[in-house]
């Protein structure tokens, strides 16, 4: 009685084989889609949409399916796997979606500076089951993916997970003459990033209790690269002293003025010029009586 049983089902799938050609294995059609999701100095996540195609008149459960993200010279960079089943429709195809990790720095150091895209392989293999029978597959796939965007906003954003790349360190009182007081902001910027730029400018206006008080830029340009983590720099502003003292009043009464810097940071980086608006917060420890006795 078993052995019918066996026979007759053997029977059934060779006829569902023979009817529907044999056993196809799946197969990934293309690489849809590629999202940064997020950026950080250490860790970054992209996401990888493929589109799994089942060529075969049954359905197909593929059961395993893991990806490797390779640079351009073959080094593996990320690596994703399957985390749930998938049942493909016969003949048709379905979009899978892998969260995979980078390490930043890796990634920064491929990209282009002539079109900001980064350059990479796209590998993997997976297996596939449909009426008991299984079929392993594999594929490999160039993709090219565009950072234009990311890389402008993060070049000009100065923060990270939170963290503050551009810190103000001191603001002093360098030169006060009849007509005008040259204030300097010292400031500290991190690289955390890895990247090679020129931070070339930050034209900018100096606010006082909301009022224009003055404008200034950068002292000197900084250069940077992958192995410079930070530097120091500073900000010239040129004060209109009577502006500055009548939006200061309130705030020198108790011993610091607090003041808004709002401008554009402008930055040469990977064959670009990026330019972004910015604004930082700062104070000026001083008592009125030493804005008016100079």
């Amino acid at each position: 009685m078993k052995t019918g049983i066996r026979i007759l089902i053997l029977a059934v799938v060779a006829f569902s084989l023979s009817s529907c050609k044999l056993f196809r294995k799946p197969t990934v059609e293309k690489i849809r889609d590629i999202q940064v999701v997020s950026i950080s100095p250490d860790k970054s996540v992209v996401r990888v949409s493929l589109i799994v195609n089942n060529p075969n008149c049954y359905k197909l459960k593929v059961n395993k399916l893991d990806i490797e993200l390779q640079n351009k010279d073959r080094g593996r960079i990320g690596v994703a796997t399957l985390a749930k089943e998938v049942v493909v429709p016969k003949r048709s195809s379905v979009n899978v979606d892998f969260s995979v990790e980078l390490d930043t720095r890796p990634v920064v150091k491929m990209v282009s500076s002539l079109d900001q895209k980064v350059q990479f392989y796209i590998v993997g293999k997976g297996h596939g089951k449909a009426l008991g029978i299984g079929k392993s597959f594999k594929f490999d796939e160039p993709y090219e993916l565009d950072l234009k965007e990311h890389l402008q906003n993060m070049l000009t954003r100065f923060s990270a997970s939170g963290q503050n790349l551009f810190k103000v360190q001191r603001t002093t009182v360098e030169k006060i003459g009849i007509g005008e007081t040259e204030l300097q902001v010292s400031f500290l910027i991190l690289n955390p990033y890895g990247f090679t730029f020129n931070f070339k400018g930050f034209p900018a206006e100096i606010y006082i209790n909301d009022k224009l008080a003055g404008r200034g830029n950068l002292k000197n340009q900084l250069g940077f690269t992958e192995d410079v983590y930070s530097k120091d720099g500073a900000m010239i502003f040129k004060l209109s002293n009577l502006k500055s003292i009548l939006g200061a009043v309130s705030g020198a009464l108790k011993g610091e003025i607090n003041y808004t810097v709002k401008g554009k940071v402008m930055i040469d980086a990977l064959g670009m010029e990026i330019s972004r608006p910015y604004e930082y917060r700062g104070s000026l420890p001083l008592s009125i009586w030493d804005i008016l006795m100079n």
